[in-house]
């Protein structure tokens, strides 16, 4: 027989539980009639026959009896006891130890409470005192420049707040030590009955290195939550300063914690606002034209500066070619703008400087690099149209005097003879070859008949368009895009067709001009920006006058971006507003659809200034895929154009025979050389599929990289390998990216006053199991013991009393 009333204690002490009494054998008004008669009978019966025995001794005889039947009656209901206990379930906490090089940084806190987080994490001061507690006179001079690496490791042997301890006691900790990855320490932490105690926490931080080059936040977190486990985690706790200077987004990765329901706690290192001047980043187009006039944009970051006046200065390939000076103090973000005129074609390394100043606290931070190509080769157009038309005239004009373009054009039921003019751009007819269209870098398509271009053609534009190549749909009323669905330009469209509606309302134009609006992306996109200023570009657009007729689609097609539209309601569609000016990627080209044959209208009142402006914008963007290629016939290039040594290269494209047939071959063999090094190295290119060939290595060391296949020695892929010191840039705690993360991935940013409240927090998120107990009271001991006590103690005393 057992005994569960410890055993219940235990239980409702661990996990508070709900109950419910219940009846297993007689209902419990059965058993309380059964016990009303007995009770009623035993003081009936003690009444008649005991009349000679006193009445305390004859009272103390009839409580007993009557005892006695409750407990009878209540072993006849038998009655349970049902629990239902919910209990904290014990689940791994992934812990993610930042151990770049960043980590190493001294801090100087010269703020009180810079030096009062010091003092929490080091012992020096209580845990929970806050910011407001005093501080022990050497506070300043121990923890003045202490490392970030080092504070992290006087946390653990910190026993006044026993914080690995604390954890270890809600969750199974399983360490990680990232920098460009994430990655397992190569010796655990000594638990000591799944607990880690300080003595064991201060030995495994002490093993570790901080010596990572660079610091993907991001792609570690989104590494460590994709590996498979047999039971989810109760969160991620992320040490680190924030310092996140490659990889994939941090903000991404920490939606993606939050869809796996996986909290993200932070703890950030680090001041956030140490005295210092770097320059952050440097923003340049991709390729230039030797000749014309340059804008270089970088941001100069200054932190806790007096005021003064400073001198950013750009240089390419080592000569100062523009300067800028700027105000700086206190906490600014400054954006400078630069301009210079490349003379030359080739690669520029361009670098932004910022002068050294004293007293900051970041030494290697004040320069900034990018790379631009610089290309005197003309733009080759082709552009294909049914019969002139005026959008086609201005356009031709246009695209004639444009110095960077060089044009050839095709009109298919034109005027015989147009090709025989001096200086003529327009070929007799169109192209039987394929290397006409392969050598083009944008192909401008009209109101052209599918039927006209044919079959085989359209594949050919099709497969061009697939390796790199940029494609205009310049819409008219009667045939393009209607005319296109079901051939093979059709899925080269970023919109889909309008079949249902009658050609004659598609002809159909309006009355009175209407204009066009900006999307939210066309406003900030390069293909239509008028103007370096937004506010200034929108302005422009506002100004243009409208059109008077726009092609109907049906939709914009699923990845396609739309810029511009129609905005009229009678137009709008079940997916919103009418689509006028879209773009999508198909395979490595673009293609741009224009909804209307009247851009010739912008020309009013402006003449050539925002027509040149629109169209170069566009024809730049659009071959800047080919022009990036090595060559015509060998399309590779790297997939950056700077790297830092440590990064993965990959030189990926597509290779071409003569005559631009595809090099159907298994891999393409070259040499992959660095300037300033002895000898080259072999380097092959695998096929990935027909004539797409791909490749990738780990830079090792620095300098300019040159990539040459042997069949093609003209074809050259170059890029440059930094010895970049990411992480000396990092001087300050990026307490703005972090608290994003954190909320962004559903957890809490903490710095050291909040650390003793970390383990509860982290239980707080724990899971729960509810489980069901029922406890038979009717098997206790304990009833068949009160039910013969209490018949012994009637018989005894009846005994004394010379009863029966």
């Amino acid at each position: 027989m057992s005994f569960p009333f410890p055993s219940f204690d235990m239980a409702l002490a661990a996990s508070a539980p709900q109950w419910a009494l219940g009846f297993e054998g007689i209902s419990p008004g059965l058993a309380a009639a059964l016990f009303l008669v007995l009770a009623v009978g035993c003081i009936w019966a003690y009444a008649r026959w005991s009349s000679g025995v006193g009445m305390g001794r004859r009272v103390a005889m009839v409580m007993l009896r009557v005892l006695a039947a409750l407990v009878l009656c209540l072993l006849l209901a038998r009655p349970v006891l049902r629990l239902s206990l919910k209990e904290r379930v014990r689940q791994p906490l992934l812990v993610l130890v930042d151990s770049s090089e960043s980590m190493q940084f001294p801090d100087q806190r010269q703020q009180r409470e810079d030096l009062q987080r010091a003092a929490i994490a080091t012992g020096m001061a209580s845990p929970e005192g806050g910011l407001g507690q005093s501080l022990p006179p050497s506070a300043a001079a121990e923890l003045g420049e202490v490392s970030r690496w080092d504070l992290l490791q006087k946390l653990a042997g910190n026993d006044r707040l026993a914080l690995w301890q604390r954890l270890s006691e809600q969750a199974d900790l399983q360490f990680y030590q990232f920098g460009r990855s994430a990655f397992a320490p190569a010796q655990p932490p000594a638990m000591e009955e799944g607990r880690l105690g300080t003595a064991g926490a201060s030995a495994f931080f002490s093993r570790l290195k901080p010596q990572e080059q660079a610091t993907a936040i991001g792609e570690s977190l989104r590494q460590v939550l994709q590996e498979p486990r047999a039971q989810a985690p109760v969160g991620v706790l992320l040490l680190t300063d924030g310092g996140n200077n490659t990889g994939t987004s941090a903000i991404e990765a920490s939606q993606i914690a939050l869809e796996q329901k996986v909290p993200l706690f932070i703890y950030g290192l680090g001041v956030t606002s140490p005295l210092d001047l770097l320059v952050k980043e440097v923003h340049a187009q991709k390729l230039a034209f030797a000749g014309e006039r340059t804008e270089v944009k970088a941001h100069v970051l200054s932190q806790s500066l007096p005021e003064q006046r400073v001198v950013a200065v750009l240089k390419a390939n080592g000569e100062t070619v523009d300067e800028q000076e700027l105000t700086l103090g206190g906490d600014r973000d400054l954006e400078v703008v630069f301009h210079f005129i490349p003379r030359t074609a080739g690669e520029l390394k361009l670098e932004v400087s910022v002068p050294l100043l004293p007293g900051e606290a970041g030494k290697g931070n004040n320069v900034a690099a990018n790379t631009m190509r610089v290309t005197d080769t003309k733009f080759q157009v082709l552009l294909i149209e049914q019969e002139p038309r005026w959008d086609f005239r201005y356009l031709l004009d246009y695209l004639q005097r444009d110095p960077r373009l060089e044009v050839k054009c095709v009109m298919i039921d034109g005027e015989p003879g147009l090709e025989q003019a001096p200086g003529s751009p327009f070929l007799p007819k169109l192209p039987e070859d394929r290397e006409t269209f392969f050598k083009s870098h944008v192909i401008i398509l009209g109101d052209v008949n599918p039927e006209s271009l044919g079959q085989q053609r359209m594949e050919i534009i099709a497969e061009w368009v697939e390796a790199g190549g940029g494609i205009i749909f310049l819409t008219g009323s009667n045939h393009n895009p209607r005319s296109y669905v079901g051939t093979p330009l059709e899925p080269l469209l970023p919109v889909v067709p309008d079949t249902v509606s009658p050609r004659e309302w598609v002809r159909q134009r309006a009355s009175e001009p209407f204009k066009l609006e900006l999307t939210r992306p066309g406003r900030e996109s390069a293909y239509l920006q008028m103007d370096p200023n937004p506010e200034v570009s929108q302005e422009i657009w506002s100004r243009f006058p409208g059109v008077r007729w726009t092609a109907p689609v049906s939709r914009v097609k699923t990845g396609a971006e739309v810029l511009l539209v129609d905005t009229r309601p009678d137009r709008e569609g079940r997916y919103g507003q009418l689509p006028v000016f879209a773009m999508q990627g198909y395979g490595a080209g673009r293609s741009v659809y224009f909804g209307t044959d009247e851009t010739y209208r912008w020309r009013s009142r402006t003449g050539e200034k925002y027509y040149s402006v629109l169209w170069g914008q566009i024809m730049q963007t659009l071959s800047l895929q080919l022009l990036e290629g090595a060559s015509p016939l060998t399309q590779l290039k790297s997939d950056r154009k700077q790297y830092v040594v440590g990064d993965r290269v990959v030189i990926s494209g597509n290779a071409y025979t003569e005559g631009f047939s595809p090099l159907i071959q298994p891999s393409l063999d070259g040499m992959l050389k660095v300037e300033g090094a002895e000898g080259q190295q072999p380097f092959s290119l695998h096929a990935t599929e027909r004539n797409a060939f791909r490749g990738d290595f780990v830079a090792e060391k620095p300098g300019l990289y040159t990539y040459v296949t042997q069949r093609d020695p003209d074809g050259i892929v170059s890029f440059e390998v930094l010895d970049a010191r990411l992480e000396q840039s990092q001087t300050a705690l990026n307490d703005k990216l972090l608290k994003a993360m954190a909320d962004a991935g559903g957890g809490k940013f903490v710095r050291e006053e909040d650390l003793h409240t970390l383990p509860d927090l982290v239980a707080s998120r724990a899971a729960t199991v509810t489980s069901f107990k029922k406890l038979d009271l009717y098997h206790s001991g304990w009833f068949l013991t009160a039910l013969l006590a209490f018949l012994f103690g009637e018989w005894l005393l009846r005994r004394l009393s010379r009863l029966k």
